[in-house]
């Protein structure tokens, strides 16, 4: 596969990130792992206003949660308002990959962080009684369902911003360093917010939400405009895209259309997709019925389950790190292994019925989970044709609305046949599909 040439820019001279793969296997450790951060101002940017707003959604995941089970004690409720988050990502998202390809990635970014703060504000209000009104169920399902919305549109700008802003030869380093920090936020994110619940009341959550996607939006508005490292949003790549489509210029249905074939058609995104979304959909549905299992199986309450997510970031960074620290080899047999481990520790999981067993094996989980993560969204970028990276981006990042309807599935069958079996039997099947495509999917393995 052709690679674009990179568009370099005075910008980008001599910092961290321009170095050869020889060059960086000379570095020292750190450098070799952290030099993206501490040299590459523009990244270090996108770095800190991903670490802003992914605590602030870790937040929510618990007082959501938190919420919606005190207000209904369901599960199926739980699942109800994840699936309300899911429809507008899968109606949406291909429209936030064709933006991504087309519009300035820092605007689309910047206008879902103002409206993610202005969300949570007026939860704050709401949950403080602040506006008359008592927090209610649909309130939050409501809030759901448009923030599904919003995220599934910047989503893949967000991520595919990453290729703009760093050399391809660096891009298994920065993915698993933004992933590091994103996953930081999982350590304390849910801690913050379960001590908050505990201490002082579910509206404290929300205000500390909004103050954090204001410190996002801060970070961002730093970010370049245009594209340090991209040909096909550069001038020179648009003329040469205008002059391949014999002048005509293109409309949005066609382009769309164009990427939907070519996640069809190219054999190793679609292989590449279709695993991920197998491990996601069998695997991370206990992530939103956690609240429930917490107090129905450990007998904890938002404290203890805090606690939990906070130990499973841990884990998280752990994996992350190793990812950002690998050398660019065998990434297709990390991904088959990232997988079926994260099926066995959710095994193990689903088993435990003590609080004191169940955080050794977040930690666990978390790790399988970042390292999944990280390697295949290394895998996909690096794979992607740089003309299409936005919409393979928005169809990879369906996966977050696939989950949701995974959730509402498991949390159906866990009404009748409880949390453990639920989740358990479907993390089994997952140990199970990994050993499988091992074993018969040549074409995984082989890819670096």
């Amino acid at each position: 596969m052709a690679v674009p040439p990179a568009l370099e820019t005075p910008e980008s001279d001599g910092d961290a990130t321009s170095g050869g793969p020889e060059d960086l296997q000379r570095q020292s450790w750190t450098r070799r792992t952290f030099g993206a951060v501490i040299e590459n101002p523009h990244f270090r940017n996108l770095f800190i206003g991903n670490i802003f707003q992914f605590g602030s959604m870790q937040m929510q995941l618990v007082v959501r949660s938190w919420l919606v089970f005190h207000i209904t004690g369901s599960f199926a409720a739980l699942g109800t308002v994840a699936l309300a988050n899911a429809i507008p990502g899968l109606l949406l998202s291909p429209v936030g990959g064709l933006i991504a390809d087309r519009a300035p990635k820092k605007t689309i970014i910047q206008s879902a962080q103002i409206y993610n703060m202005a969300n949570a504000a007026v939860l704050a209000a709401l949950a403080a009684g602040w506006l008359g009104v008592e927090l209610a169920f649909w309130h939050l399902f409501l809030s759901s369902f448009l923030q599904g919305g919003v995220n599934s549109i910047m989503m893949p700008s967000r991520q595919s911003m990453i290729s703009d802003l760093v050399p391809r030869d660096r891009l298994m380093n920065v993915i698993g360093i933004n992933s590091s920090g994103q996953t930081f936020m999982q350590l304390v994110g849910p801690g913050i917010a379960g001590f908050l619940i505990a201490a002082l009341s579910p509206a404290a959550v929300f205000g500390v939400m909004a103050a954090l996607y204001f410190f996002a939006v801060t970070f961002t508005m730093r970010l370049p405009t245009k594209p340090l490292y991209a040909f096909a949003q550069s001038d020179a790549g648009r003329a040469a895209k205008l002059a391949r489509s014999g002048g005509r210029r293109s409309n949005g249905f066609k382009d769309l259309k164009d990427g939907m074939r070519y996640v069809a058609t190219d054999p190793t995104i679609r292989m590449l997709i279709m695993v991920n979304f197998l491990i996601v959909v069998v695997a991370m549905p206990y992530t939103m019925l956690l609240a429930g299992f917490v107090k129905d199986i450990l007998h904890k309450g938002a404290f203890e389950q805090g606690i939990l997510q906070s130990v499973q970031g841990l884990g998280a960074v752990g994996g992350s790190i190793f990812i950002a620290s690998s050398a660019s080899k065998g990434r297709g047999k990390m991904m088959i292994g990232w997988g079926a481990l994260l099926g066995v520790g959710i095994v193990a999981f689903s088993i435990s019925t003590s609080f004191w067993i169940t955080l050794p094996i977040m930690i666990f989980i978390g790790a399988a989970q970042a390292g999944r993560m990280a390697i295949g969204q290394v895998l996909v970028q690096s794979y992607s044709e740089e003309e299409y990276r936005g919409r393979v981006q928005s169809v990879w990042f369906m996966q977050f609305s696939l989950v949701q309807f995974g959730t509402f599935l498991v949390s159906i069958l866990a009404e009748f046949a409880g949390p453990q079996v639920a989740i358990g039997g479907l993390a089994a099947l997952l140990v199970l599909a990994m050993g499988l495509i091992a074993l018969f999917v040549p074409a995984m393995r082989r890819l670096d």
